[in-house]
């Protein structure tokens, strides 16, 4: 009985030593708190300990518009907010905003951008309708390095059969983490 009782002790300080006394820590004063972005519950729970809040990472960059690449071998994460300002045109070249259910409607989106201050290789315009099926309005590659930039979408033509809002999504390609990050976003009214 001693033998075994000495074992389970060894092989438990083995095992928080490994893990750098996670064990320990885990125990002392950590819990789950809600993360809400703009009043809407997040899937996963932010920690609070010793009076400091900590988020998870991996839904920052879609809650707040932003570009994040993590370098794990590094040990570095890097979040860039690019200043991102979308305005739709109709045809006619008039601001575009609101429209009428079940009429057919053409519309650019003018995207404005400054403030990058990381490589991104395409730009990607998506449109969401109220029942949550999603069209690419445009995805162009940006072969120049700027941090200031315009960018105007090809002609995009929708029927809006669905009373509701249309969700305009503009997505950035980050070069180094090689995936998409929605960086503005503004809907279409039917009415």
């Amino acid at each position: 009985m001693m033998g075994k009782m000495r074992k389970l002790a060894v092989s438990t300080l083995c095992l928080m030593m490994i893990s750098g006394g996670t064990l320990l820590y885990a125990a002392a004063g950590k819990m789950d708190i809600s993360v809400y972005v703009n009043n809407v519950l997040q899937k996963q729970p932010g920690l609070s300990s010793e009076g400091e809040a900590y988020l998870p990472l991996d839904q920052l960059p879609e809650n707040m518009h932003a570009i994040l690449s993590y370098d794990e071998s590094a040990g570095t994460v890097r979040i860039y907010k690019p200043n991102v300002n979308t305005v739709l045109l109709d045809d006619q070249g008039k601001i575009f905003g609101k429209v009428r259910s079940g009429a057919n409607s053409t519309f650019y989106a003018l995207v404005q951008v400054d403030h990058l201050k990381t490589d991104i290789s395409d730009l990607k315009i998506t449109i969401t309708d109220p029942s949550g099926k999603t069209e690419t309005v445009d995805n162009q590659q940006i072969t120049e390095k700027k941090e200031n930039f315009w960018f105007k979408s090809a002609a995009f033509t929708s029927n809006y059969t669905d009373k509701g809002n249309y969700t305009i999504q503009v997505y950035l390609k980050d070069t180094a983490a090689k995936k998409w990050f929605i960086v503005s976003e503004l809907q279409i009214s039917t009415i």
